[in-house]
């Protein structure tokens, strides 16, 4: 990737709040503010330059990731397997880490032109 190849371009990492879960009739996430601390100087250490939050964060969760990363000393690039240790594993088909030639080909179509 781009930090791998030592790019000088920023690097943005935004993760979910956790997987999100129907609950009486409401979408909650079950990532902790302790959780995205972690994901926030797991970001940091591959390389992250720009980190914050998506779906399900909240303030508490933002206060927690800004104190993880003024408080712990950047690290070495963790390998996928402590990443996947500290936060759990891959929710989709791609871990992001190769191409998908055995994903089937979507097909484009063009616009018709009237």
């Amino acid at each position: 990737g781009f930090v791998a190849q030592g790019s000088e371009r920023p690097i943005i990492a935004k993760g979910n709040a956790g997987i999100p879960k129907y609950v009486d009739g409401h979408i909650h996430y079950d990532g902790t503010p302790d959780l995205m601390a972690d994901y926030a100087v797991l970001a940091r250490d591959c390389g992250a330059t720009i980190i914050g939050g998506c779906c399900g964060t909240t303030p508490e969760h933002l206060v927690k990731m800004r104190e993880a990363l003024e408080t712990r000393t950047k690290g070495p690039r963790p390998t996928l397997d402590q990443i996947t240790a500290a936060l759990g594993g891959f929710s989709s088909a791609s871990d992001g880490t190769g191409d998908q030639s055995d994903a089937p080909a979507r097909q484009r179509r063009g616009r018709r032109r009237g």
